[in-house]
């Protein structure tokens, strides 16, 4: 036999009334003090005529690990990868890495939700957000005009047209073929598309009910969100009209003390009452529960998700009762606490500093004030009490006697207050873990000539430990948080959607996944600072560059030098490695048949061709060399020929000379 009704709202009333986070328990005390520390909110001892600052070393913490944490989680392209369960799942987890993280990137605002989640763990103990699939419609009017019976009959088959208006026309006559004259149809149509995605909501620490006995979300025997809504939103959700109208309304349950705190901040006159008169518009208390029962009397408890509306355990309505596969919640916090759900908070660690070091700011600064307007003694009737009440540069006083008016010495509280607040500080950093060093504070450490690289590193390293750590313990939550996204899109995404992917459009399928692909958090958790990982990256692709060049192909391939450039770029504040290189998973596949070359024979005929090289260029020296020598040995012919035609020429002149002189001498002697 099943739960009946009244024994299941009987259970749900118990629950949230014995839950952590209900009102009125320390836990919500906590809280709030935290979130007015965090605000700078007044302690409430402040004397009239005395100083009243506060110090914030809430905000100041808090405000420090923020940056650092963000930067870790955001910086590179993917929050969370997806790791394959066997072979056949490589390519499909990759796929879903990719689209996952743009889900939570692109169809939500990624950055916003995880900034407010870790920012309600720091101050609030614990950050929670909700996961689920959310279906919405677009609707839209049109109106066709001139619609013949054809054209008319396909806009009613359209699933998605809701008809609102028809106007059937005359008949027109066609005077060239009167079989052809049709009724016309003006038609006005509400085109409704309905379409799901996935939602991540952060829901505030206070809206949290959850079991006593639990010490984390997979243990948790009951868990709930506490919601206002209007009678108009319930009922728009399909919730019963009829139920809904007779659930009371939440007046005092709007003003907890916890969201009173956080918005007084802005608006400290905030009225307490501001109910719509509308009835649909009036707000209604809703309680959003998962818990653990033996519904259908089987004897093992089972999982349901129960919707109750109401305020008290006599007021309570069931509006929804539906098994549920997985609670779709996700949980951080900074500093778990063993065996329990609730961990600690910035303000657990450091409130009491806060409350001390307001104290001393307040004392020194009254000190401060009697040293600058010292009390007086004065003799009664000997002085003007009017012109002592009136404090200004060059004033006078008007006494009787010159010993009339006498100052009344009070201690200078001001150098031990200094120190007392430097000794608090460093209270502050040892218990927190943020030091000024890190906030960028300490000037005496930055301006040390004589401190050395290596000492800075180890300084820097010491003091970022505590919020790596706190980054490891958020990273935890931030997995299931995926996982559950994951879940969502296999069980309801049942059509194909494309989406731009570093600068593609590439088409995602989810039905060909499934939701047990292991994840991993892809933060920036590495040893050392962002310039030493930096230094150690660029030394890794230098090493790579050698054992390619020796022929280590075994050791290092192109994805593993792809894997490095993104984790430099990434490193470097680039999230999109594709922007400058290729990667070898996304390049075309190897044709089918065609063997991946041996890395020793390759390099083999790399050797070949090299020693083909020097040889050809040997030749071509060779060559070029010989048609030097005979160009060489052909001009120096050339030489000697012209030299001995120029010897035999000079031959030829000397001896027609003498031939001249011999005629001559000849013709002399005969006529002698």
């Amino acid at each position: 036999m099943k739960l009946t009704k009244e024994r299941l709202r009987s259970l749900i009333s118990q629950e949230i009334a014995n839950s952590l986070g209900f009102y009125g328990g320390e836990l919500t005390e906590q809280r709030k003090n935290a979130l007015k520390f965090y605000l700078g909110e007044p302690l409430g001892n402040e004397v009239e005529g005395q100083s009243q600052v506060r110090s914030q070393d809430v905000l100041e913490v808090v405000e420090s690990i923020l940056p650092s944490m963000m930067r870790i989680f955001t910086q590179g392209e993917s929050i969370v990868r997806f790791e394959p369960t066997g072979p056949e799942d490589l390519a499909y987890a990759d796929q879903a890495s990719d689209y996952i993280n743009h889900v939570f990137n692109k169809d939500n605002n990624g950055y916003s939700i995880l900034h407010t989640m870790f920012k309600d763990a720091l101050i609030s103990k614990n950050g929670f957000v909700k996961y689920y699939w959310k279906r919405d419609k677009e609707q839209k009017k049109e109106s066709y005009e001139n619609l013949n019976t054809a054209e008319y009959q396909a806009l009613l088959a359209d699933t998605e047209v809701e008809v609102i208006e028809v106007e059937e026309g005359d008949i027109e006559l066609d005077l060239s073929n009167i079989d052809t004259d049709e009724t016309k149809y003006n038609v006005t149509v509400q085109r409704v598309k309905e379409y799901g995605r996935v939602c991540v909501e952060n829901v505030a620490p206070e809206s949290m009910l959850v079991s006593k006995t639990a010490t984390s979300l997979e243990d948790c025997d009951f868990i709930g969100q506490r919601v206002f809504k209007t009678r108009s939103e319930l009922i728009s959700q399909g919730f019963d009209k009829k139920i809904v109208n007779e659930l009371p309304v939440a007046d005092e349950e709007i003003y907890n003390t916890e969201a009173v705190t956080r918005r007084s901040y802005d608006d400290e006159t905030m009225p307490q009452e501001y109910q719509n008169i509308d009835p649909l518009l009036t707000r209604v208390a809703v309680v959003d529960c998962y818990m653990k029962c033996d519904f259908d009397n089987d004897g093992i408890a089972e999982l349901r998700h129960i919707v109750v509306g109401g305020t008290g355990a006599n007021s309570y309505h069931i509006l929804e009762n539906e098994p549920i596969e997985q609670i779709p919640f996700a949980m951080v916090t900074a500093i778990p606490m063993p065996h329990r759900f609730y961990g600690l908070s910035i303000y657990d660690l450091i409130g009491d500093v806060q409350e001390i070091k307001t104290t001393l700011l307040r004392q020194t600064l009254n000190n401060a004030y009697l040293q600058n307007n010292a009390r007086t003694v004065v003799v009664d009737g000997q002085a003007n009490i009017d012109d002592l009440l009136t404090s200004r540069a060059g004033g006078i006083v008007r006494v009787k006697s010159p010993n009339a008016v006498t100052p009344l010495a009070s201690p200078n509280f001001m150098s031990q207050g200094l120190a007392m607040l430097d000794k608090v500080d460093n209270i502050r950093e040892s218990r927190s873990g943020v030091s000024k060093v890190q906030m960028g504070l300490d000037a005496d450490q930055i301006n040390k000539s004589h401190t050395t690289a290596t000492s800075a590193n180890v300084m820097m390293n010491a003091s970022t430990q505590r919020i790596e750590l706190y980054a490891r313990n958020f990273s935890e939550g931030v997995k299931r948080m995926f996982q559950g996204i994951l879940q969502l899109v296999c069980k309801y995404q049942d059509q194909e959607r494309i989406i731009k992917l570093r600068n593609k459009f590439v088409p995602m399928n989810p039905r060909d996944w499934h939701d047990k692909y292991n994840a991993t958090v892809q933060v920036g958790l590495g040893t050392g600072s962002q310039d030493q990982r930096l230094e150690v990256l660029g030394r890794v692709l230098a090493v790579q560059e050698k054992l390619i060049s020796a022929g280590g192909m075994g050791i290092v391939d192109p994805q593993k030098i792809y894997n490095t450039l993104e984790k430099y770029l990434e490193n470097a504040g680039y999230k999109d490695a594709s922007q400058f290189f290729n990667n070898p998973q996304s390049m075309p596949p190897r044709p089918k048949g065609q063997k991946r070359p041996d890395p020793t024979l390759a390099l083999a005929q790399q050797e070949l061709l090299r020693q083909q090289a020097k040889d050809q260029a040997e030749l071509q020296l060779k060559a070029r060399k010989q048609q030097t020598d005979e160009q060489i040995q052909r001009e120096k012919i050339n030489l000697d020929q012209q030299k001995l035609a120029t010897e035999i020429l000079k031959t030829e002149e000397g001896n027609q000379i003498q031939k001249e002189k011999l005629a001559s001498q000849i013709l002399k002697e005969g006529i002698n």
